[in-house]
C-alpha cells in the first residue's frame, strides 16, 4: 500500500479529499494533510509519503513551488495537482516542476482511479529504482570500508557522491549493529528474519529523525549504518534507541558508535575504529550501545590475576555451588576490570573447564569436551564464558552429589581429595587406606572400579598437572619443581614427565 499526502488551502475541500474519497479501495492511505505549501513541506520532510496531491493556487507557498522543492529533495515522490478549468494554464508550469499528473475540479471518481493507477505504477518503478540506487550505494560503502589504496578509494568515493547527490567534502559517521547468530540458533529463529526486522526498525527510527542513512550488511548478523556526521544522533539519543530496541525487539542487539567521522576515501579507518568499539562487547556485555569515548585509550593487560583455585575446588567438593559461583563471578569481574585480552581469558577458562571435567569419572565423551572448548573460544562476551564454566561446575557438583550417595564412591572421593590437597607430601597406598579404614588391596580395587585408573596413575596425573603450572615460572629450577610436587628424585621426575607428556620438563617449558 502506498501513502498519499493532501494539500489544499480550502478546509472544506481538504476535509472532503481526506474523508470522502475511498483511498483504501485504490490501495492508498492518507499519511497527512496541510493547508499551504510551506506547512506541507515541513510535514513531508518528516513523513516522506509516496504521493503528494496538492492544489495549485495557495497562500504562503503555492503548489508549483512546493513541487519544485520536493523534486529537488525527493525525486522519488510523485506529485499530482488539483486545478480548476480557469487555472488550467498553470498545468504546463506544474508539469515542468516535476508533477506526474493532474486532476480537474470538481473531482470525478473514475478520473481519480484512472490517474491513481498510473501514478501507482510510477511509484513502483520509483521504489525499484530507489532500491537499486541504495543497493549500489551500500556496495560502494562496503568496498570503501576495506579499501586502503588512495586511488581506488578516490574513484569509489566519486561514484558514491554522484549516486548520493552529496559533495565529496561530506563527512560520514558509522554505527555498527550486531545480533548474535548463536542466540538465533538457540531460539530456533531465522537470523535473516531477525536482521530484516532490525533493519526495518532502524529505517523507521532514522526516518523520524529526518536522517538519510545507508545500510551496509557486513559479517553474519551485523549491519553498518552510515550517515552524515553533522546530523548523527547525540549520546542520549543513542541510549534512547537502545532502550527502544530492547522493548520493541525480542532479540538482543548490540551497537557500536564512535562519534568519529571521516571523508569517503578514509572510510576504512572509520570502519576499523568502530569494529574496535564493537569488540568491547566482550567486556561490556551484549544488548547495549557502546560508545567510543567510553573505551578510548583503555589499557589491555596480558597479566592474569591469581585465581582462588583451592577455595574454588573446595567449594565444588563440598557441594557448595553458591560459594563456587561467587568465587568465579568475583574473578571474572576482575578480568573485565583489568581488560585481560580475550585469548588469554579463553585459555584460562579452558584450564578451569578441563579441571572440572576431570571430576567426571568416567570422563565425558570427547565430542562434549570439544564442544565446550569450542563454545568458550567462540563466546561473544566474558559473561557468556563465565556461564559456560558455571554450567560445567554445576554439573560437577551434581555428579559429586550423586557420587556421595554411593558408599564406596564417597570413600574414593575422600581419597581423591586427600591426593588433591596433599600431592606434595609422601603418599602411599598404606597411608591412604588407613585414612578410610580399608585394606590396601580393597582400596585399590574400588578406586580402579570407580575412576577407571589406579591410585598411582591418579597421583601422577595430579602431580604432573601441578608441575606444568610451575614450569611457567622461569625462575624455578627443575629440581625445585620436582620437590614441590612430591618427588625427591629429580631424575625420576624427569623420566616420569617424559613418559607421560612425550617431552622433558625443559622442552615443555620452552614451548609455553
Amino acid at each position: 500500500m502506498y501513502s498519499i499526502f493532501l494539500v489544499d488551502d480550502e478546509a472544506l475541500e481538504l476535509e472532503t479529499l481526506r474523508d470522502y474519497i475511498r483511498w483504501e479501495e485504490m490501495g492508498l492511505y492518507v499519511a497527512g494533510t496541510a493547508g499551504n505549501g510551506r506547512d506541507a513541506l515541513e510535514k513531508i520532510d518528516a513523513i516522506r509519503p509516496d504521493i503528494v496531491l496538492t492544489d495549485v493556487q495557495m497562500p504562503i507557498m503555492n503548489g508549483i513551488d512546493l513541487a519544485a522543492a520536493l523534486h529537488e529533495r525527493y525525486d522519488w515522490i510523485q506529485v499530482m495537482f488539483l486545478t480548476g478549468h480557469d487555472e488550467f494554464h498553470y498545468v504546463k508550469s506544474a508539469l515542468h516542476a516535476g508533477a506526474v499528473g493532474y486532476l480537474l475540479k470538481p473531482l470525478d471518481l473514475q478520473e481519480i482511479e484512472s490517474v491513481i493507477t498510473k501514478v501507482k505504477q510510477l511509484c513502483e518503478e520509483s521504489r525499484l529504482k530507489l532500491k537499486s540506487v541504495e543497493a549500489a550505494k551500500a556496495k560502494i560503502l562496503k568496498e570503501l570500508s576495506g579499501e586502503k589504496n588512495p586511488q581506488h578509494a578516490a574513484g569509489l568515493a566519486n561514484s558514491f557522491s554522484l549516486l548520493a547527490r552529496q559533495p565529496e567534502t561530506t563527512r560520514y559517521a558509522l554505527a555498527l549493529f550486531s545480533v548474535d547468530p548463536k542466540e538465533a540458533e538457540a531460539e530456533q529463529q531465522s537470523l535473516e528474519e531477525w536482521m530484516g526486522r532490525l533493519t526495518v526498525y532502524l529505517e523507521h527510527y532514522f526516518k523520524l529523525k529526518n536522517l538519510n542513512t545507508v545500510f551496509v550488511p557486513y559479517k553474519e548478523g551485523e549491519t553498518g549504518v552510515y550517515m552524515e556526521a553533522a546530523k548523527q544522533p547525540g549520546h542520549y539519543a543513542w541510549e534512547d534507541l537502545a532502550g527502544a530496541m530492547s522493548r520493541a525487539l525480542d532479540f538482543t542487539v548490540t551497537a557500536a558508535v564512535g562519534g568519529q567521522e571521516a571523508l569517503l576515501p578514509d572510510l576504512h579507518k572509520l570502519y576499523e575504529e568502530t569494529r574496535v568499539i564493537l569488540a568491547e562487547r566482550f567486556y561490556e556485555g551484549a544488548g547495549k550501545v557502546i560508545h567510543g569515548a567510553k573505551v578510548r585509550d583503555r589499557f589491555y593487560s596480558e597479566q592474569l590475576p591469581p585465581f582462588e583455585r583451592k577455595e574454588w575446588f573446595e567449594a565444588i567438593h563440598q557441594l557448595d555451588f553458591e560459594q563456587a559461583a561467587q568465587l568465579l563471578h568475583r574473578y571474572f569481574a576482575g578480568l573485565a576490570a583489568l581488560r585481560i585480552k580475550p585469548k588469554i581469558i579463553c585459555d584460562r577458562a579452558i584450564e578451569l573447564a578441563g579441571e572440572l571435567l576431570e571430576l567426571h569419572e568416567p570422563a565425558p565423551e570427547g565430542f562434549k569436551r570439544a564442544e565446550l572448548y569450542h563454545s568458550i573460544y567462540n563466546a561473544l562476551t566474558l559473561h557468556e564464558i563465565e556461564g559456560l564454566i558455571l554450567g560445567t561446575a554445576e554439573a560437577a557438583v551434581s555428579m559429586l552429589g550423586e557420587r556421595f550417595m554411593d558408599k564406596n564412591a564417597k570413600l574414593v572421593h575422600k581419597v581423591r581429595t586427600v591426593i588433591d590437597q596433599h600431592y606434595d607430601t609422601p603418599i602411599t597406598i598404606n597411608s591412604l587406606s588407613e585414612q578410610v579404614y580399608l585394606s590396601p588391596n580393597y582400596l585399590r580395587s574400588i578406586f580402579k572400579d570407580k575412576t577407571g585408573m589406579t591410585i598411582h596413575d591418579y597421583l601422577t596425573r595430579i602431580r604432573l598437572g601441578k608441575a606444568k603450572e610451575l614450569l611457567a615460572d622461569g625462575s624455578l629450577k627443575i629440581q625445585d619443581i620436582a620437590q614441590r610436587v612430591g618427588y625427591e628424585s629429580t631424575s625420576y621426575f624427569i623420566s616420569l614427565f617424559l613418559k607421560n607428556q612425550g617431552v622433558t620438563p625443559n622442552e615443555f617449558r620452552k614451548n609455553i
